[in-house]
């Protein structure tokens, strides 16, 4: 069914991931964008299927590439909430070099630098996204989070597949 190289995505996860090695019937080792390797079943994957909008990018604020649907209107109804993102491929253009560990460190002071700017501008909420993962980065945020006493926060949804990200209050 599965083979190395295949591109799979966990059912309840966001992501696109790499079958590495079939370890035995039913059992594969994937890595993800990140060069994380992960053991898995066959019941937690499918075949990751491309759709139109793949590749589609759009300028952001930090002239950033986005892939986003392009028939969507440009016009936002309601308030922005600002957005911190975490994602690494966001942060840096390559970041293969750096351990799992280096990897967090960065996204954990990247940020830091981004609420302490917030707190100086003034603004009253903001989203941290940090994906939904196996919840390492989200349990580090959280962490970093308690170590401010003006703000409080909650789960967020990031995307379709589950609470990949936290809104933040500043009191």
């Amino acid at each position: 069914m599965y083979q190395v190289n295949d591109e799979v995505t966990f059912l309840d996860e966001v992501g696109v991931y790499k079958i590495i090695e079939v370890i035995s019937t039913g059992i594969f080792m994937v890595e993800d964008e990140h060069g994380f390797d992960r053991k898995c079943s066959v019941n937690e994957i499918t075949l990751y299927k491309k759709n139109a909008f793949d590749g589609v990018e759009m300028k952001t604020f930090e002239n950033r590439n986005v892939t986003v649907n392009p028939f969507i209107s440009s016009k936002k109804k309601g308030i922005q909430v600002p957005v911190i993102d975490l994602h690494m491929e966001n942060l840096m253009d390559s970041h293969h070099h750096m351990a799992n560990h280096q990897i967090v460190l960065f996204q954990l002071d990247y940020c830091k630098r981004g609420i302490d700017k917030h707190i100086n501008k003034g603004t009253r909420e903001f989203v941290i996204i940090h994906g939904v993962g196996n919840g390492k980065l989200k349990e580090e945020v959280r962490h970093l989070l308690h170590s401010y006493p003006s703000l409080s926060y909650m789960d967020e949804h990031y995307s379709d597949r589950g609470m990949g990200a936290t809104k933040v209050f500043i009191n």
